[in-house]
């Protein structure tokens, strides 16, 4: 895996890019935290710790694991009952720790305190969710 880095938008979108100028080529990006015709924001991206695959989190309450190099989503995980604003993996990555909360991305207006319930949850990460796969048929180079 060559060194790079990821960003996320508002928009719903990942880039990834690469630092090295002659990789290059091979940056890109992907829309991801959308349903139908709602687009939520990426709120965080997390490197697996030792695979190079990546985690991202969303306004929508999801989480999706993926594989950067042949550009697809390992696994998409059930919706939680509110947007998710950060995750991270612990040490040796067999852990990912995320918090559930309002993440203010429909502003104050949408927010009220006497409701709102804030949880920090663990998923227990399994190989197969993280793992880059061998290029298959229909993964892009």
């Amino acid at each position: 895996s060559t060194p790079g880095y990821l960003v996320g938008s508002i928009e719903g979108r990942v880039a990834v890019q690469h630092v090295e100028d002659n990789m290059s080529a091979k940056n890109f990006t992907f829309k991801c935290h959308r349903e139908e015709n709602e687009i939520y924001s990426v709120n965080s991206l997390c490197f697996h710790p030792t695979q190079g695959t990546f985690v991202t989190t969303g306004s929508d309450g999801t989480y999706n694991f993926w594989d950067k190099e042949n550009k697809q989503r390992l696994k998409a995980m059930n919706k939680t009952c509110a947007p998710i604003p950060c995750a991270s993996f612990n040490k040796d990555g067999t852990i990912l720790a995320y918090a559930v909360s309002y993440d203010w991305s429909k502003g104050a207006d949408h927010h009220n305190p006497a409701t709102a319930s804030n949880h920090i949850l663990m998923h227990s990460v399994q190989e197969t969710e993280v793992k880059q796969r061998r290029n298959q048929r229909g993964g892009r180079n």
